[in-house]
């Protein structure tokens, strides 16, 4: 460990292991945490836009650079073992935080999804009563939502995508497409 004891003096050398500590710990949270999360494409079919989800790779350089940020305010006074533990300790703290404040983002828009199409009156839409031939439309208290079958089935599976996205971004992107379905179906109640 004689490299260490000479870290404050070599700040490159300084800044590449506290930086691999920091990652280290975020790895270590999401082992802990065992939500392991890839790389994933998701696709915007509605205005043909691509996203990219990070998953959990994001959460080593979120680590990397807590223990940067942290360390720094110890540099001058703090032994290098100490500033080591520090950076892995900060790198695991400031992993869960962005775990933990990109689930509680995506809940939150899973549950305002949830209820919104709940409140919504969906019924199966039929272009013409088979008796007299007249378009079918119904009159009730909250106007109907009159989805298609192939629309009934791209709302069930945009609900699908919206309980299973990995952050906000993903579950507002799918909550964007299931409001403009759902939007779609109201005008056809008029």
């Amino acid at each position: 460990m004689d490299i260490l004891s000479h870290l404050n003096d070599h700040f490159w050398t300084y800044l590449l292991f506290i930086t691999v500590a920091g990652a280290v710990g975020g790895v270590g949270n999401i082992l802990i945490s065992g939500e392991f999360q890839r790389f994933r494409k998701v696709i915007n079919y509605e205005n043909q836009t691509v996203y990219y989800s990070l998953g959990s790779i994001k959460e080593p350089f979120v680590g990397a650079i807590g223990g940067i940020l942290t360390t720094l305010l110890f540099i001058e006074t703090a032994s290098a073992q100490y500033l080591l533990y520090l950076a892995l300790l900060t790198g695991f703290g400031s992993s869960a935080f962005l775990k933990r404040y990109v689930d509680q983002k995506t809940d939150q828009i899973i549950d305002q999804n949830n209820s919104a199409i709940q409140n919504e009156n969906i019924q199966m839409y039929a272009v013409k009563n088979e008796a007299d031939g007249s378009k079918v439309k119904g009159i009730m208290s909250p106007p109907p939502v009159y989805l298609t079958e192939e629309e009934m089935e791209r709302l069930t599976k945009l609900q699908a995508k919206v309980g299973e996205a990995v952050g906000p971004k993903e579950a507002k992107l799918y909550q964007c497409e299931i409001n403009s379905l759902l939007s779609q179906g109201k005008q056809r109640s008029f």
